[in-house]
């Protein structure tokens, strides 16, 4: 696809769940309630019995999960707990560990089908699917080319809370990668993901850089490659560290490229206050800086929630700096 199509592709897009699998599903609902500061979320469990799930031969799955969800302003953030069974959460689980591994699209049926002959011809085939009344779903292991999981979904009622959504927006997710082009590349080309604005934040572009150090933060020399869009209702970004002590490095060392952090834009109001209590529930800031007008900063949640925290405020970004901004891709 060209820059055009790829734009035109993104602009109504719905990813409406992000997943983050874990081991202990009580323990991560209270670490959430007590960092994010969430009233509890809507939990229930699923099995054969309620969700009738098949593998990749297309045979029943035999399996059984606790689940738990967030509804925030334009996304799900869902928390599942694998049991029994050999399922996609499961098997990411056990070769990866906790921390963020899927994220669900929801599409038209008219796109479902469309979008399930696209992936056949790429030879991606699902490794898991559901079908139940109207509704459809299909995941994609994605994690030899991607470090993630991929589900999309068609028909039936998305669900919606009683109790409505929060009103904070969960604006962004992260893949951090030992290879940017490679990675927007494939993103463009298996789930055509772009175009990318591809840019480099380094001490010449971002002020007040400070990173976590010894158990401090101080101010080092630091670069990192950046690639940005907005697809339908989330922003996508994808980061590959270059020098410096980076949030990014151990993670990829530890499990290679996977989504590393999920970012709240914080209105600049409550900037001060937010930070305030983080810093009083005992979590330490990894990095910070200020990009044009807008303040960054990563909150480090990982023991906590199983990722990082990125907190932005909602300054409007009129001009980059001047030298930040590399190339784009596809360039046309």
């Amino acid at each position: 696809m060209t820059a055009a199509e790829l734009k035109r592709r993104c602009e109504n897009r719905n990813f409406d769940r992000i997943v983050v699998v874990v081991r202990d599903i009580f323990a991560e609902m209270a670490e959430l309630q007590r960092v994010w500061k969430v009233s509890p979320g809507l939990v229930w469990s699923s099995s054969d019995a309620t969700t009738p799930l098949r593998g990749p031969e297309g045979t029943p799955l035999r399996y059984d999960e606790r689940c738990a969800a967030w509804f925030y302003a334009n996304t799900e953030l869902c928390i599942i707990q694998p049991g029994e069974g050999d399922t996609v959460y499961r098997r990411f689980l056990d070769r990866f560990g906790e921390g963020i591994c899927c994220v669900r699209e929801r599409v038209s049926p008219t796109e479902y089908e469309a979008q399930t002959k696209r992936f056949a011809a790429l030879g991606l085939r699902p490794v898991q699917t559901l079908e139940q009344g109207e509704e459809m779903a299909l995941w994609l292991d994605l994690t030899a080319e991607l470090g993630i999981l991929y589900q999309m979904t068609a028909g039936g009622a998305a669900y919606e809370p009683a109790a409505g959504r929060l009103p904070e927006r969960i604006s962004q997710v992260n893949i951090s990668t030992p290879d940017l082009q490679k990675t927007v590349e494939t993103l463009a080309s298996l789930l055509e993901i772009g175009p990318w604005e591809v840019g480099r934040q380094c001490n010449a572009v971002v002020s007040n850089p400070a990173f976590r150090v010894n158990g401090e933060l101080r101010e080092t020399e630091f670069s990192f490659l950046l690639g940005i869009l907005v697809c339908g209702n989330i922003e996508w970004e994808v980061i590959m560290p270059e020098k410096g002590p980076l949030v990014y490095n151990d993670f990829i060392a530890r499990r290679g490229i996977g989504f590393h952090h999920v970012l709240m834009e914080i209105p600049q109001a409550k900037w001060a206050q937010r930070l305030a209590q983080y810093a009083s529930d005992g979590i330490a800031m990894a990095c910070k800086g200020t990009l044009g007008p807008a303040d960054w900063c990563y909150m480090d949640t990982e023991k906590e929630l199983k990722f990082y925290t990125e907190l932005r405020t909602d300054a409007v970004m009129e001009k980059l700096p001047d030298g930040y901004v590399q190339y784009f891709y596809p360039a046309n």
